[in-house]
C-alpha cells in the first residue's frame, strides 16, 4: 500500500481540482453570506441536500455586476480548489449572475407569510417577562454548551432563582417536535414563570427546526411568556419572531431574565442603612421634640400661684386705671359745668357787639341806597326811552298804517289803497300809486309813492 503525506494529497487533489474544474458554472441557493474585516466574501452554495463552500476575493467582491443576498438562487462562475489549511473544498467565485428565488427562501417567506396573516408577528401580542423570576425553565439539550452557559450566569447574578430544564433534540429531523414537547412540559409544571428555548451556534442547516412552523404556533399559544436565544447572529429565525422576546445567545438570554444579584444586594443595603440613619434622625427630632415638651410642662401648683400673680397684676392695674377714669371724667364735669355757667354772658356779649356793628353801618346803608336807586332808574328811563316809538319818529321816521294794521313791506299795500302817516306831530292820509322795489336797507320791503 502506498503512502502519502497530508500536504502531498492536497497538492495533488488540488491539481486535479484545477485540471478538471478550471473554469466552471455551479447554480445553487445562497446561504450564511459572511463579511469579515479583510473584505473578502464567504458563503455557502447549496442544492437539495448537497453544500460546498464558496468565497469572493475583495477585489472581485467589488466589481461584480449582481451582488446576492441569502436564500437567492444564483449561477457562480469560477474554479474549483482545495483550501490546503482546512483540506476543504472551495468554490472559487469570479463572476456571478442571478437565477431565479431560492426554494428554500421561498418557503421561508411563505411560512413567514401565514405567520403574519394569523397575528402571531404582531408586537402587541408580546407579553412582557417577569423582572425578577422566580423559577425560570429551559428547553434545550442536556449535553449542549447551551445550558451550561444559561447555568453559569444565572448562578452569578441571581443565585436565589431556580432553573427548571426540559431536556430536548435541537438538531435534526425530529428537533422541532421535541422542543414543542418540552415547552408543553415547562408550560404544565404550574411554578414557571418564563420558558426560555435555546441552542448554541451552529450552520443554518443545524438551526432549521427553529424554522419550524408548528414549533413557531406552539411558542404563540403559550401560556407563559417565551424568550428565545437559538444562538445565532446572522439571520433572525421564525421562532424569534412570534417569542416575546429573544436574545442572540444562551448568556445573553440570563443576562436579560435575572437582575444582577450583587448589585441589588448593593441596593438593597444602601437602602436598609439609609432608611437606618433617617429613622435615627426621626427618633432624634422626637426625643429632642419630648425633652421641649416637657421644659414646658409645670406642675398644677405651679400654674395655680403664676395665675394668682397674674390676677393680683390685673387687679392693681384695673383699680389705678378705675382710679384715673373718675379723676378725668370728674374734671370733664367741673369744666362742662363752667362753660355752662359762662355760655349766656358769652351769648349777650356777642349779641351786643353784633348790633353796635348793625348800628354803625345803618347810616351808610341809608344814604348809599336811595342814590343807587335813583341811578338804576335812569338807566332803565334811558334804556325806555330809546325803544320809544315817539323818539324814532323825532328823528324823521314815519309809521305806515294800512287797512291790517302797520305796514312793514310794500307787498302789504295794494295799488291805490289809501293809508295813514303817522309823524312826529300829526298825519296824514295817502294813497299808494304803485310798489317800487326793495330798498337797500330792507330786503323784503318796498317804497311807496305817496299822493
Amino acid at each position: 500500500m502506498q503512502r502519502y503525506t497530508v500536504s502531498f494529497l492536497v497538492r495533488t487533489l488540488g491539481q486535479i481540482f484545477d485540471a478538471r474544474f478550471p473554469d466552471i458554472e455551479v447554480e445553487g441557493e445562497t446561504a450564511r453570506i459572511s463579511a469579515p474585516a479583510s473584505g473578502h466574501r464567504y458563503f455557502d452554495l447549496r442544492h437539495e441536500d448537497a453544500t460546498i463552500a464558496a468565497v469572493v476575493w475583495r477585489t472581485r467582491w467589488g466589481g461584480l455586476s449582481y451582488q446576492p443576498r441569502v436564500g437567492e438562487r444564483v449561477i457562480c462562475r469560477g474554479r474549483v480548489g482545495i483550501f490546503p489549511r482546512s483540506g476543504a473544498t472551495q468554490l472559487y467565485v469570479t463572476d456571478i449572475t442571478p437565477a431565479g428565488r431560492g426554494d428554500w427562501a421561498e418557503e421561508l417567506r411563505a411560512r413567514k407569510a401565514r405567520l403574519a396573516a394569523d397575528g402571531l408577528l404582531d408586537p402587541g401580542r408580546k407579553r412582557p417577562l417577569p423582572a425578577h423570576p422566580r423559577v425560570v425553565g429551559v428547553a434545550t439539550s442536556l449535553t449542549g454548551a447551551a445550558l451550561q452557559d444559561f447555568l453559569v450566569v444565572s448562578r452569578r447574578r441571581f443565585p436565589a432563582a431556580r432553573v427548571v430544564v426540559a431536556g430536548c433534540l435541537v438538531q435534526g429531523e425530529r428537533a422541532a417536535q421535541s422542543v414543542i414537547e418540552a415547552v408543553q412540559l415547562l408550560e404544565r409544571h404550574g411554578a414557571v414563570e418564563v420558558i426560555v428555548v435555546t441552542r448554541g451556534g451552529g450552520s443554518e442547516k443545524d438551526l432549521v427546526p427553529f424554522q419550524d412552523e408548528g414549533l413557531c404556533r406552539a411558542i404563540a399559544a403559550s401560556r407563559v411568556p417565551v424568550l428565545t436565544a437559538v444562538g445565532h447572529q446572522i439571520d433572525t429565525s421564525l421562532v424569534d419572531l412570534v417569542a416575546d422576546a429573544s436574545a442572540p445567545t444562551p448568556s445573553a438570554a440570563a443576562e436579560r431574565l435575572f437582575p444582577d444579584g450583587p448589585a441589588l444586594a448593593q441596593r438593597i443595603d444602601e437602602g436598609a442603612l439609609g432608611l437606618e440613619r433617617a429613622l435615627g434622625r426621626r427618633l432624634a427630632l422626637s426625643r429632642e421634640r419630648v425633652e421641649q415638651l416637657r421644659a414646658r410642662l409645670r406642675s398644677p401648683e405651679e400654674r395655680l400661684a403664676g395665675d394668682a400673680r397674674r390676677l393680683h397684676e390685673l387687679e392693681s392695674r384695673l383699680e389705678v386705671a378705675v382710679v384715673g377714669a373718675l379723676r378725668v371724667a370728674r374734671a370733664r364735669v367741673e369744666e362742662q359745668q363752667l362753660r355752662a355757667d359762662r355760655a349766656p354772658t358769652l351769648r349777650l356779649e356777642r349779641a351786643q357787639a353784633r348790633l353796635e356793628g348793625l348800628e354803625g353801618r345803618l347810616p351808610l346803608a341809608w344814604e348809599r341806597h336811595p342814590r343807587r336807586a335813583r341811578a338804576q332808574l335812569g338807566a332803565a328811563a334811558a334804556g325806555l326811552s330809546a325803544l320809544s316809538p315817539l323818539d324814532v319818529l323825532g328823528r324823521g321816521y314815519a309809521i305806515v298804517r294800512g287797512q291790517r294794521g302797520v305796514l312793514t313791506s310794500a307787498g302789504q299795500a295794494s295799488p291805490g289803497e289809501v293809508v295813514e302817516v303817522l309823524l312826529r306831530h300829526g298825519t296824514l292820509s295817502a294813497q299808494v300809486l304803485a310798489q317800487g322795489a326793495p330798498g337797500p336797507t330792507d330786503g323784503e320791503g318796498a317804497k311807496g309813492e305817496l299822493l
